[in-house]
């Protein structure tokens, strides 16, 4: 088994990504931090996750991890809010309003003891990707988020053709901020998306199960932040990137990403919120 990984601050002055190698407990994962809008840091939610998951020695599952990472979480967030915000009448994360929370993406797996099998855990917008003997390419997660983030790209895009690129990205994104915390309240709902929050919905939306390891060769996590930029009528970008990755590594995936953004640095040839965002990646080679 070989082990790459990538990790890199985006445009924020602290990495709200976070990563697991854990090979006591054959435990990989790719972590996505998520700021509360007005709200908590996303590191508070991605850290307790990354904390749980790199203890694990034990005969543990994945699934029994993530429920102490998100009990963990519960914990961290009330305690933080009541600290930087207020006190609650009663402390409990359900009583921090959904947009303010801290909250994390995640693609996790834990390989069983004889090699055969791998339990996986998802949540957000964080990706799970197979790669074959044949060379093909499995995408094994769903991101829901990117659909909810392409409403308010696409009104970004149209608010700058209505000003003639008058508008630098940061007035836009303020621009467009309803829209981002009408995104927020979606979290863990059925006409959302699944997150670790801290509250028992995250278990209600998650993704979980165990796939056999027959004929894989290839495992790929990765945050959204090594989602190859695309103009905005392109489609299947996660295919593409899972392309790239398998075939150059995440070394070739990070290069030909970051040329984008940089190529890109107002968003307007490859439409997006920021210029440069965290950027995990974690691949095993079996």
């Amino acid at each position: 088994m070989k082990v790459t990984k990538i990790y890199k601050k985006g445009d924020k002055d602290i990495n709200e990504d976070a990563y697991v190698i854990n090979e006591d407990a054959h435990i990989f994962a790719a972590i996505d931090g998520a700021t509360g809008l007005d709200g908590m840091p996303g590191y508070l939610a991605s850290h307790a996750v990354q904390k749980e998951l790199q203890q694990v020695t034990q005969a543990k599952s994945l699934y029994e991890s993530m429920q102490a990472a998100n009990y963990r979480l519960s914990e961290k967030a009330v305690e933080y809010y009541e600290t930087s915000f207020r006190n609650l009448d009663t402390p409990s994360i359900n009583e921090i309003p959904k947009k303010q929370r801290s909250s994390t993406g995640v693609a996790a797996v834990q390989f069983e003891q004889d090699g055969l099998a791998f339990d996986y855990f998802h949540a957000g917008d964080c990706m799970l990707f197979l790669k074959y003997e044949s060379d093909e390419i499995r995408t094994v997660t769903y991101d829901l988020v990117q659909y909810l983030d392409q409403e308010a790209i696409s009104e970004l895009v149209k608010l700058r053709e209505e000003a003639g690129n008058d508008l630098d990205l940061k007035e836009l994104r303020e621009k467009v901020k309803p829209t981002l915390l009408r995104n927020r309240d979606k979290l863990n709902s059925a006409d959302g998306y699944s997150i670790i929050d801290g509250s028992d919905k995250a278990f209600v939306y998650i993704e979980y199960g165990r796939i056999p390891l027959n004929r894989v060769i290839g495992i790929l996590l990765l945050s959204d932040g090594l989602l190859l930029p695309t103009e905005l009528d392109e489609i299947n970008a996660w295919s593409k990137t899972a392309e790239i990755a398998f075939n150059d590594g995440l070394d070739g995936l990070l290069a030909e990403v970051e040329k984008r953004e940089e190529d890109d640095p107002q968003c307007i040839q490859f439409p997006r919120m920021k210029q440069r965002d965290d950027k995990t990646g974690v691949l095993v080679e079996l």
